[in-house]
């Protein structure tokens, strides 16, 4: 009996939220890019995420915005978009340096076949290190 409750448990784990997996509920979005832009603190820099336009879609071209506060002399700032749990290929995006010194770069969020909807950005900022943010899209 122990077992078939067990079983149970984990089974309705599974079918909690169809299309996510017990890895994206173990990780879920830490950045609601929706409601505006998010903010995480690495080394002793600020770095504040965005994505225009919104709702942000898979499959539609959107625009990635970091802002880095504080001095920061790179050109440019490579952003690495994942999928958690899941391998969606390589999906860089080189973002540029503008004069009001946020980085700025386009690129496509792709839509997984799964139906999982987490998505991961990972900015490298020379330097100073790697800061993720995890969100939502929608479809």
């Amino acid at each position: 009996m122990k077992g078939l409750c067990i079983t149970y448990l984990i089974c309705s784990m599974l079918f909690i939220m169809p299309g996510t997996s017990v890895h994206a509920m173990a990780n879920p979005a830490d950045c609601s890019i929706d409601q505006g832009p998010c903010t995480k603190t690495v080394g002793n820099r600020e770095v504040i995420f965005d994505i225009s336009a919104k709702p942000v879609r898979a499959m539609k071209e959107v625009t990635f915005i970091v802002h880095v506060i504080g001095r920061n002399v790179a050109p440019t700032l490579l952003l690495d978009l994942s999928m958690p749990g899941m391998y969606m290929g390589r999906n860089e995006i080189l973002l540029k340096k503008r004069p009001d010194g946020k980085y700025v770069g386009k690129g496509i969020l792709p839509r997984c076949p799964s139906g999982r909807r987490l998505w991961q950005a990972e900015i490298d900022i020379p330097g100073t290190g790697k800061v993720s943010f995890r969100f939502n899209v929608a479809y």
